[in-house]
């Protein structure tokens, strides 16, 4: 078993102040200061992973080999409230709820603007297919390199890697659900030639339109309990198993001081 703590110390590269979530460098950014950070990241030429670390993520990083690794090595990990609440219980409060589709939603006009093209990978391809009429609508001068639903076997992936390499896009949004959106993204990080690649889990239905997105007043607390209402049978267990957990990790945190600890992870070969 490999400490998180000694983990993150180890590989987090970036000189942006954070906060220990559980041992993990959450960066503390508002959503502003995050879109900045992104912009950033575009001018080097070098892929840099942001991920959206809430409760699930870190239950993932604990009970999946490899997944701690990916989050401790990712150039910038953005708080969802649940890593907001936990940082505020251990002393040491985060700025904001920046939020997955948060961030996701604020850098496409940004991008627009910029002239990065994008490509977006993920969803069936019915809600990949809606949300690119919807992206269009709103941003009808955003450069979209490229879309792939996210339906495809291991043995297409080399494929799929090619055809984003080809699109020349300077931003990845990956909408595939955790851990496979951060599995796919670090195991092809040497490979992919975005300078950004971000995992947006279930971003794309809320932005097709099949899925509300919840309203501001759930975002202190009571968003997860919004989602499970619109999706009962997908995230029930997921909830019922990440919740609980993290709240525990949190107070024994708090009590003890003792971030919890990861699974051996295994290497990663093409």
């Amino acid at each position: 078993m490999t400490s998180i703590a000694v983990l993150a110390d180890k590989t987090y590269r970036t000189e942006h102040d954070v906060v220990r979530v559980l041992g993990f460098p959450v960066s503390n950014v508002t959503r502003s200061e995050a879109v900045a950070r992104v912009r950033g990241f575009l001018e080097v030429p070098s892929l840099h992973h942001v991920i959206a670390a809430n409760t699930n993520k870190f239950w993932l990083a604990c009970h999946i080999p490899g997944m701690s690794e990916i989050l401790a090595q990712a150039e910038m990990i953005i708080p969802e409230y649940g890593a907001v609440w936990a940082a505020r219980m251990l002393g040491t409060p985060l700025s904001a709820n920046v939020r997955g589709i948060g961030l996701f939603v604020a850098l496409l006009p940004r991008l627009e603007e910029w002239g990065v093209p994008v490509y977006l990978l993920g969803a069936q391809e019915e809600i990949l297919q809606m949300m690119l009429g919807s992206i269009r609508h709103s941003w009808p001068r955003l450069r979209i390199a490229g879309a792939r639903n996210g339906f495809f076997s291991p043995a297409e992936e080399g494929q799929v890697v090619d055809d984003i390499n080809r699109s020349g896009a300077g931003i990845l949004f990956v909408g595939m659900g955790s851990p496979r959106q951060e599995f796919f993204i670090e195991k092809n990080r040497a490979r992919l030639r975005p300078r950004v690649a971000m995992g947006v889990g279930g971003s794309f239905d809320a932005l097709s339109g099949i899925k509300k997105e919840p309203p501001a007043w759930t975002h202190s607390g009571f968003e997860w309990l919004y989602r499970l209402c619109q999706d009962p049978k997908h995230l029930w267990r997921r909830y019922m198993r990440a919740h609980p957990w993290f709240i525990w990790q949190t107070l024994r945190e708090r009590i003890t001081g003792s971030a919890p600890l990861a699974p051996a992870s295994p290497r990663y070969s093409d």
